[in-house]
């Protein structure tokens, strides 16, 4: 089995300077707070149901059918087509100016958009410990629709607060990722051991043990290679951009997370307590053309 160590010393230390930026600039929320946000944004949707409901009730029906639920009502209403708006005057000058540019402008224009890459992986956290990333190779022309080479990567950086799909622009290319986190701790496990052991049958751990000991007090990945074969040069450019964008704004990306979960709970605790009830739905439909015909 091959090992490639990479170190990330100089994004780690990036990341120490602007830590109390971030830290200032984004801060947890308690629970109070938490509830305050759900019960505004209860409140706020409310209001634009109701203003919704009056445009919709405000319409001029031509036919109507109501549809008694159990507990709520369904009216499929046909109306008389609203009134398209005009387009603005502002809309239409910058269509008009967009379309009186020559080829050549247009050339330069696509010539000055940055670079695009998209970033596929997903990464399986241990605890606080380190980070596994199974990293996908992109498609090509040449294997448009062959399952795309997977290579495993270590690392001692924590990635619990890595976005699902986040868009960032480094060293004039703009990366779009999507991967996936799961987060393993070893308290989740031996819980899940003992709850199995319990009910009589055998629990595997997945937990697994880092094939490699990391630097302490330096951001490194490792790439572990049980064969022989061509390492994409996307590899090493897209996880260096990678890592430095989150080492760079980890403490954003953690206080997001927890801002995250304490509206999630804040949220299930409000619905316990104020179970939502079935509402009326209106539904309006008009004629596409001017004989009625659709």
């Amino acid at each position: 089995m091959k090992f490639l160590l990479l170190l990330l010393s100089f994004s780690f230390a990036i990341a120490v300077s602007h830590a109390n930026i971030l830290t200032s600039m984004a801060q947890p929320i308690t629970g109070n707070e938490a509830r305050a946000i759900i019960e505004q944004r209860v409140a706020d949707k409310a209001l634009r149901e109701a203003s919704r409901e009056a445009e919709l009730e405000s319409m001029t029906a031509t036919d109507s059918h109501v549809v008694q639920k159990e507990r709520h009502r369904v009216s499929i209403n046909r109306v008389v087509p609203p009134q398209l708006k005009d387009a603005p005057e502002m809309a239409l000058k910058n269509t008009q100016a967009s379309r009186t540019r020559t080829e050549e402008e247009w050339a330069a224009m696509i010539a000055a958009q940055p670079k695009q890459q998209s970033i596929s992986l997903s990464v399986t956290v241990f605890g606080e410990e380190y980070s596994k990333i199974l990293w996908r190779k992109p498609r090509n022309e040449e294997t448009p629709r062959k399952a795309p080479e997977e290579f495993e990567i270590w690392t001692n950086v924590n990635l619990n607060y890595l976005r699902p799909i986040g868009t960032f622009d480094r060293d004039n290319v703009v990366y779009s990722y999507m991967g996936f986190t799961d987060t393993i701790t070893r308290e989740d496990e031996a819980w899940r051991r003992s709850y199995a052991k319990e009910r009589g049958y055998v629990y595997e751990s997945r937990w697994q043990l880092c094939p490699v000991r990391f630097t302490q007090g330096n951001a490194e990945y490792v790439l572990v290679e049980s064969e022989e074969r061509r390492i994409p040069p996307e590899l090493y450019q897209q996880m260096d951009a990678l890592f430095g964008h989150y080492l760079e704004n980890e403490d954003r990306f953690k206080a997001e997370f927890l801002r995250s979960e304490a509206l999630r709970k804040a949220r299930e605790a409000y619905l316990k307590e104020n179970p939502p009830e079935p509402k009326d739905v209106i539904i309006n439909h008009w004629p596409i053309s001017k004989e009625g015909a659709r």
